[in-house]
């Protein structure tokens, strides 16, 4: 429980339920955007650019295998260890709370990693340090999405997730104004970003509470009780399953792009590298108007008139439209064109399906951590899959098939979207 001092005062009017906690403050809502604008910064910034750019420094000839490589089995260690961390935290009984341990365990690990990563000569250095620096931000994310469900409200969720949905792309583009001055230095290109990360959470740690829930005694349990525990039945929280279809094929979708577009540009439209940074910075920048636009009105709409199903087929609308465009593309300016309808399709979806995960997770006050790690994977493991899928597809009719890439990636995105159709708890 954490002591009385650090705990902030309800927004005035809030009302408390039995099911609900009271209404959170403007402060308690800017301290949680920050933390998670720090924490996706040391997410996006390796998987758009400084992952790219350091395996082309290592190794060029396979740089497009290597990436998916790394990627992959990094986001495989950040998907098994969210799922432990999340249950240790909702079993966690420290004085400081449930799930601040974990984010202050969580930051030394990180920063150990993106040392090792961006010092590394080799493939396996790289690799062996993307991996472990997945391990500190697993620590950390798992704990911070666990806030959400432990302390805002419904009538708040819709809110505090539209500002939350667009902070990765906020992220992505100072991952992109950061890397373009420091890609010439590999160790600042992966500690910057991490860094600054750590400093998002000293707020969290010193101010915000972390309420901690009375739980039966546990005496004698052990691993097994615990791996078992990690399970949930989607045919018992049908919900629950086609909420995380939806989130892991809309992250698919968007993964592709993601992950290959600096090699889009370069490889595909012919542009150097030195000037793709630049134009990828551009991009981000107009882009954060259209995710911020995106994430905060429906995220406010939402609330409003308490549906979420219709912004999500939004959202799944505008990428396929972007990834059609873009997939077509011939010149940097129709790629642009593609970007922000993806972009602004990001911000729709990011603000809507945090607040429908919140909305469908049973158990939310014992249980919390356990299933906001169970959706992490929907949005983790796409992570892994795009860079292992996208190779095959890439190869189709001669090799760099990107037009294919990207009109697969529009399919999946529609069907993303389908996913909440058969979803009763939400409108």
């Amino acid at each position: 429980m954490s002591h009385p001092a650090t705990e902030l005062p309800p927004a005035a009017g809030s009302a408390v339920t039995a099911d609900e906690p009271p209404a959170v403050s403007r402060w308690f809502i800017t301290l949680y955007v920050i933390s998670y604008l720090g924490l996706y910064l040391a997410v996006m910034t390796p998987l758009l650019v400084s992952l790219a750019i350091r395996l082309e420094d290592v190794d060029p000839a396979g740089k497009t295998r290597s990436l998916g490589l790394v990627v992959g089995l990094g986001t495989l260690v950040n998907i098994v260890s969210a799922l432990v961390f999340g249950v240790l935290s909702d079993r966690t009984t420290a004085r400081m709370g449930r799930r601040k341990p974990w984010i202050l365990g969580g930051m030394p690990v990180l920063l150990a990693g993106a040392a090792v990563t961006g010092s590394g000569s080799s493939v396996s250095a790289v690799l062996v340090g993307f991996m472990v620096s997945q391990l500190g931000l697993s620590a950390i994310m798992t704990a911070l999405q666990a806030i959400q469900p432990d302390q805002v409200p419904e009538q708040q969720r819709g809110k505090v997730a539209g500002m939350v949905g667009f902070t990765a792309q906020i992220a992505g583009v100072l991952g992109f104004q950061l890397a373009s001055p420091l890609k010439d230095s590999g160790p600042l290109l992966f500690l910057v970003p991490a860094v600054l990360a750590c400093l998002a959470m000293v707020p969290v740690l010193l101010f915000l509470p972390d309420r901690a829930v009375a739980r039966p005694d546990q005496s004698g349990q052990g691993a097994a009780t615990m791996l078992r525990s990690l399970r949930f039945n989607p045919r018992r929280h049908p919900d629950l399953g086609w909420t995380w279809a939806g989130r892991f094929l809309i992250q698919l979708s968007l993964m592709f792009l993601s992950t290959y577009q600096l090699y889009f540009l370069t490889d595909h439209l012919g542009y150097e590298l030195d000037k793709v940074t630049g134009l990828l910075a551009i991009s981000g920048g107009i882009g954060l108007v259209m995710t911020s636009a995106g994430a905060v009105v429906s995220g406010i709409l939402s609330d409003r008139l308490r549906r979420r199903k219709l912004f999500i087929y939004a959202a799944a609308a505008a990428f396929a439209i972007g990834f059609v465009v873009v997939a077509t593309a011939s010149s940097f300016a129709q790629v642009l064109v593609g970007s922000q309808v993806i972009l602004l399709g990001a911000g729709i979806f990011g603000a809507v399906d945090i607040a429908l995960v919140t909305d469908v997770i049973p158990d939310k006050e014992t249980e919390g951590a356990k299933y906001m790690s169970i959706f992490g994977i929907a949005s983790a493991l796409p992570q892994s899959a795009a860079p292992l899928i996208a190779p095959f597809i890439l190869a189709i009719g001669g090799g760099d098939n990107y037009t294919l890439l990207f009109l697969v990636a529009a399919g999946i995105a529609v069907s993303g979207g389908l996913t909440v159709r058969p979803i009763r708890g939400v409108r």
